[in-house]
């Protein structure tokens, strides 16, 4: 139907364009704008209108952004063909919004190109969740790397003098890091908290009868980076001591501390030291539990550790960058 027969005016295609979602705007060749309805308004900051005639450098607050959408616009000129592209504003407040820009030329009576004619529609939202899906494949993608290192140092610096023994010594270390993923999944509800993952790993052990454990410290938001091979280490402490240390015996303790090092606020400082177990003497050889924590604290965690295997206890000193809550 001929639009004449409709009662085309301007103030049909005035109610047209209103009714379309989105943006929608028509420039000359010059990149002055020719019409716009409200959409178009809201997406260039300015609602109360008096557009018409201005260009986008005179519109929009972020000039590096204008010219980019000018450069679009000359790209649609030039081609004299319909495109698409992805364009980016920002407010005078310096927030972005995203459009889906649909552009193509249109001519005057005589065939040539007069300016070009537009829609755009927002798709801040729906870049959001594409930036937050990103992100989260990832990380995703980091902490199986991360999760597989931690595996190849367990598998690497596990031995046992029989085949059961080593079984055994790898299936330990690899239900601590289990132990630990578990942990991690309060991180929906809070953080991982260091006090959290310490007591997980000393569940197993009954040791709060009578005192014999004391775990003081400020609370902690451990990162999952950080989570695996801190877990590591406090299964090989806690391993040694049922075996030769504070553990072994009943009148053996524990003191668990950390804190900000007072000398140097960028570092925390983890203190692991036993007393009143069975007498200890320093190894003649470094064992595979302290090959596993050097590496796991060196490598995994960019930390420093000490060992010192004093007669009243073990004391191992953990020095971590403050980044690694």
């Amino acid at each position: 139907m001929p639009l004449e027969r409709m009662g085309a005016t301007a103030s049909f295609l005035r109610e047209f364009i209103e009714s379309v979602p989105g943006a929608v705007y028509a420039k000359d060749c010059e990149g002055r704008i020719l019409l716009g309805n409200a959409g178009f308004a809201e997406a260039v900051g300015w609602e109360a209108g008096d557009f018409v005639g201005k260009t986008d450098m005179e519109l929009l607050a972020d000039k590096a952004l204008a010219r980019a959408v000018m450069e679009n616009d000359r790209q649609i000129l030039a081609g004299r063909s319909r495109r698409q592209f992805e364009e980016e504003l920002r407010s005078g407040d310096g927030v972005a919004s995203y459009w889906l820009s649909t552009k193509a030329p249109f001519t005057d009576d005589s065939g040539r190109v007069a300016g070009l004619v537009g829609v755009s529609i927002n798709i801040t939202e729906r870049k959001r969740l594409e930036d937050r899906e990103r992100l989260l494949a990832q990380e995703i993608e980091h902490r199986n790397k991360n999760l597989l290192g931690v595996v190849q140092s367990i598998v690497q610096l596990s031995q046992g003098s029989s085949a059961e023994e080593l079984r055994e010594a790898i299936a330990g270390r690899l239900q601590a890091l289990d132990r630990a993923q578990g942990v991690r999944k309060l991180e929906r509800r809070r953080p991982i908290d260091l006090r959290d993952l310490v007591l997980e790993e000393l569940a197993a052990y009954d040791l709060n009868v009578g005192g014999r454990v004391r775990i003081e410290g400020p609370a902690v938001p451990v990162s999952a980076e950080a989570a695996q091979p801190l877990a590591m280490c406090f299964h090989e402490l806690a391993t040694n001591a049922a075996k030769y240390g504070a553990f072994a015996d009943e009148a053996g303790r524990l003191e668990l501390t950390w804190d900000r090092l007072r000398s140097d606020d960028s570092q925390w400082q983890i203190e692991w030291r036993e007393s009143r177990g069975p007498a200890v003497t320093p190894p003649r050889r470094q064992g595979f539990g302290t090959r596993l924590i050097r590496s796991l604290v060196e490598q995994q965690l960019r930390g420093a550790v000490t060992l010192e295997w004093a007669p009243s206890g073990l004391c191992c000193v953990i020095r971590l960058p403050s980044e690694f809550g």
